[in-house]
């Protein structure tokens, strides 16, 4: 087998790879759009089809409702406790319940916040976080102390979402409150 051979034998064998690899690539925003609206799912043998089982559930629930009668408030061992009042008193439940969600959900008002800033400021939000960590850095306005408070808690939060610790609720509630102290440095920083 000559180099030219070869050559060809090479790219043909990774024509296919590449090309299904750079259509996802492409494709990426557009399915990402898409997730959320998925209603059935097949792989392989699996095949889920969460709307219709939805639709089924509803059906059996109409059929039930309409031969009882609703009989006005429900007893008071089973009402649902009253909705919380404040974001912190949500967390706070969240915490207790899950510490791991009440991380990601503390994280996702700093997200929200770096949208802001960054559009306060004119630039387009970056989509890594160590590009991020740049544009903070080189901002005269953002301490440079909390350019890497806002490293430490990114890294915390991947923790929380993506490894199996033995978090608390207190570990939670720490955490959601350095995580809004960043918002606020974040929100200042936007107006300086």
């Amino acid at each position: 087998m000559d180099f030219l051979t070869f050559l060809a034998t090479i790219v043909g064998s990774l024509a296919w790879p590449v090309s299904l690899l750079m259509a996802l690539l492409m494709l990426r925003r557009p399915i990402t759009e898409l997730l959320p609206s998925l209603r059935r799912l097949r792989y392989k043998e699996l095949e889920v089809d969460f709307g219709k089982e939805l639709e089924k559930i509803e059906a059996v629930m109409d059929t039930v409702e309409e031969k009882t009668q609703h009989k006005g408030e429900l007893p008071v061992e089973v009402q649902p406790e009253p909705l919380p009042k404040t974001r912190t008193e949500l967390l706070e439940k969240i915490a207790n319940l899950s510490p791991n969600a009440a991380i990601l959900e503390s994280w996702r008002n700093v997200e929200r916040t770096l949208d802001f800033y960054f559009s306060s400021r004119g630039i387009e939000r970056p989509r890594s976080g160590q590009t991020i960590l740049g544009q903070l850095d080189y901002d005269p306005n953002f301490p440079r102390q909390l350019v890497s408070a806002y490293q430490e808690l990114r890294l915390l939060r991947n923790r929380a979402a993506h490894d199996r610790e033995n978090l608390t609720a207190e570990h939670a509630k720490e955490f959601s409150g350095l995580a809004d102290r960043l918002t606020f440095a974040l929100i200042q920083a936007a107006h300086p």
